[in-house]
């Protein structure tokens, strides 16, 4: 039965939380954690010894009651779990050292596709910053074989990453830092349902776990072990950023970093990435895309951005509530609108990146 596999995957994945790399070992030794529980503590631990040091977590009924109500909490909410052991987990990820025993995951992506692209930085980001992650994602836009953008829905670099790929037609996925049962920061909450629209939100953690400080460290490997490539678009010295790129480099995939001036703190970590052979330049996509061997049209210039859509019937039914309703949050919108809020994220989105409408205090929005 599938919801027993799932607990008995999230009942192992529940006694390595900050290490997945003996998880991996003993799903290839005993073939899935059902096999496990089917086997019997004896002679599990007769068969792989190691598995002595986690034996009692492992066993304990106070752990699989833990891991059941995660998993059917998931799945009570549309929440689409895929197992290390499935098919269809991400072949990228399950070729690192270290990948996740469960991915839960809502909207679509089809991991298989041929190209992700990872694109991090700075929360502090800059306007030198937000334009150049732009170029980059519009001349990625213009290839025939578009790429997946990976981030992780933080301010700043990552959620530039995330908006550029909807407003340029591709699909994004991001990586959270915390379980479904909240979005973090609630500031991007519409950006989130708009995600849910052409792409995927992805993460290790169950429901319920803390949104502890390490989490979004921990989750930054499953960006670098989804993606093709990272790039580093904007960072100081120290950062998430800089910790995606070199496990990038630990996975064996490309690594590219934005080259600042020598003076400019936001991008001395991009270029002590480029200083110590980390990354290579990156000056525009074709950097990228030359590296990559990504072939593109050569009379599609890569600084046009496609043109621009008239506004449609759903925008125009947004900005006419909210002009008579200003201080509305996206679920009164929907609401109002007769719709779902995953219907009105992305057209929402679009009015704020055009500046037809604005955050003016949490998650409400007003008409400029």
């Amino acid at each position: 039965m599938r919801r027993d596999y799932l607990i008995h995957t999230a009942t192992l994945a529940g006694c390595f939380l900050g290490n997945s790399t003996p998880a991996k070992e003993i799903l290839e030794t005993f073939g899935s954690a059902s096999a496990i529980f089917e086997m019997g503590r004896d002679d599990a631990l007769q068969r792989y010894p190691p598995l002595e040091q986690i034996a009692g977590r492992l066993f304990s009924g106070r752990t699989a009651a833990d891991a059941a109500r995660d998993i059917d909490w998931a799945l009570e909410h549309d929440v689409n779990i895929i197992a290390y052991t499935d098919s269809d987990y991400p072949a990228r990820l399950k070729q690192c050292p270290d990948p996740p025993l469960l991915l839960y995951t809502k909207g679509r992506c089809d991991f298989s596709r041929p190209r992700f692209a990872a694109i991090v930085g700075t929360r502090a980001s800059t306007q030198w910053g937000r334009r150049y992650c732009e170029k980059i994602v519009e001349g990625l836009a213009l290839l025939p074989v578009k790429p997946v953008i990976v981030s992780g829905l933080a301010l700043g670099i990552d959620t530039h990453a995330h908006t550029f790929a909807l407003k340029y037609g591709l699909d994004t996925v991001a990586v959270m830092g915390t379980g479904f049962d909240q979005i973090y920061p609630p500031a991007n909450e519409a950006l989130a349902a708009g995600i849910l629209c052409h792409g995927a939100l992805v993460t290790e953690f169950s429901p319920f776990t803390p949104s502890y400080p390490i989490n979004f460290v921990r989750r930054n490997r499953i960006i670098a072990g989804l993606s093709d490539l990272t790039l580093v678009v904007e960072s100081k010295v120290k950062g998430g950023g800089l910790i995606t790129a070199n496990l990038a480099q630990d996975y064996n995939r490309s690594v590219f970093a934005v080259p600042g001036r020598m003076d400019d703190n936001t991008f001395r970590g991009c270029n002590e990435l480029i200083e110590n052979n980390v990354a290579a330049i990156a000056t525009g996509a074709q950097s990228i895309i030359r590296a990559m061997g990504w072939d593109i049209d050569p009379t599609l210039p890569l600084d046009t951005a496609p043109a621009a859509a008239e506004p449609d019937r759903v925008k125009s039914e947004i900005l006419r509530f909210l002009r008579e309703n200003p201080e509305s949050d996206i679920q009164s919108i929907a609401v109002a609108l007769g719709s779902d809020s995953r219907n009105i994220a992305l057209p929402l989105l679009e009015l704020e990146l055009a500046g037809a409408v604005t955050i003016v205090s949490g998650n409400k929005y007003a008409a400029k």
